[in-house]
């Protein structure tokens, strides 16, 4: 589904936050996008915004910040700024956007100041709630008759300036939104730098705390792909291991294993790890205490962690997500995981798929099963 930029009526109509800075604007642009995160986990990323030493504009970096890829993490060093703090709009330049008025969480308006003072443009971000633990996003930016419209008649300026603005603050919003849905900050304790990443995720239809139960018991053995791609792996590699009886469930078979809960948020994220030399014969999981995973550095291992996470769309369904990263902890590791990853990569995906897909099933099936029961008394 492609995410919608458009603002609605009401947002294009109604006052926000920055507006009386310039009380008869030639021009006014407004757009919106929907982001499921609450808006404290969306403010980070706005207070962050600049180019150059700043975190970027999370648009077309290439045009923008250098070419130099905007920032997918929260920056500590970046989060404090006030009124005339300055957001520079290209690298290396000391003009850009200045910090007019700020209420945490709530709205950030920057303005391109005139030579007296005065703003010539205003841009404003403005959180709104939109649901449970979701965020309206409402970006406007408004022009004052100073404001050049690349030096054109405002007839010719003024389609051209909505076009360019249009191409740039679209993909500024999809930027953002995708940055502050697939952080997780549990996860960046133990692996905040990777040199692999896997994302997977699914809509699912049912409460939260259903689609998370589902999650933790999903027995991998019930799908006959799934077997056999793990056979296939054991081929591959030479794996004599013999096939050891395991308690059914994701959860409780990955940690019979080896894997460790690394952290969790009852109901709603588990974060589970290991160190590995996955491209050996017959591989075991080398359980790390939480305290020590960050920090474990031994030589030749590989560091894997990977979530289970569930958030609500409001109002009556669930995001189910999934997120596998894995760091090397040197070269040497660094070159064996990368070979074998290449390897194995396909059938990772497939079973993350797959079992996504049966997540939802159980999870479906669950809700209808009380529904209908429900609708018998």
């Amino acid at each position: 589904m492609v995410r919608s930029v458009a603002a609605t009526a009401d947002e294009h109509a109604r006052r926000l936050p920055g507006d009386a800075l310039i009380a008869d604007a030639a021009g006014q642009l407004t757009h919106a996008v929907t982001i499921q995160r609450p808006r404290r986990a969306v403010w980070p990323w706005l207070v962050q915004m600049g180019a150059g030493s700043r975190a970027g504009w999370y648009s077309y970096d290439r045009l923008d910040n250098g070419n130099k890829p905007s920032a997918r993490r929260i920056i500590p060093s970046l989060q404090h700024i006030a009124v005339g703090t300055l957001f520079p709009a290209l690298p290396g330049r000391a003009d850009g956007f200045t910090v007019l008025h700020i209420e945490d969480d709530a709205h950030l308006v920057l303005g391109w100041l005139a030579g007296d003072g005065t703003p010539i443009t205003t841009w404003a971000f403005v959180l709104e709630d939109a649901g449970p633990s979701t965020t309206r996003l409402i970006v406007r930016s408004r022009a004052s008759g100073k404001y050049p419209f690349f030096g054109l008649p405002k007839f010719l300026g003024m389609p051209l300036a909505r076009a360019v603005h249009f191409v740039m603050q679209r993909r500024q919003l999809l930027g953002i939104a995708e940055r502050v849905e697939h952080l997780d900050e549990l996860l960046n304790q133990f692996v905040p730098a990777y040199d692999v990443i896997e994302r997977h995720s699914i809509r699912v239809s049912a409460t939260p705390a259903a689609a998370f139960d589902a999650a933790l018991r999903v027995d991998m053995h019930e799908s006959p792909l799934i077997r056999a791609i793990i056979r296939l792996r054991a081929m591959a590699m030479g794996d004599s291991q013999d096939d050891a009886a395991r308690p059914r469930g994701l959860l409780a078979e990955t940690t019979s294993m080896g894997w460790r809960v690394l952290a969790e948020i009852p109901g709603q994220e588990v974060v589970v790890g290991a160190a590995a030399r996955p491209w050996l014969q017959n591989v075991t999981f080398r359980p790390i205490e939480p305290a020590q995973f960050a920090a474990f550095n031994e030589p030749g291992y590989v560091k894997i962690a990977w979530t289970l996470r569930v958030d609500s769309v409001w109002p009556d369904a669930t995001v189910l997500s999934t997120e596998t990263r894995a760091v090397a902890t040197d070269e040497h590791a660094r070159a064996k995981f990368g070979h074998y990853w290449r390897r194995v990569m396909p059938g990772v995906v497939a079973i993350r798929w797959i079992l996504l897909r049966r997540v939802k099933r159980d999870a479906e099936a669950i809700r209808l099963e009380s529904l209908s029961h429900g609708r018998s008394h």
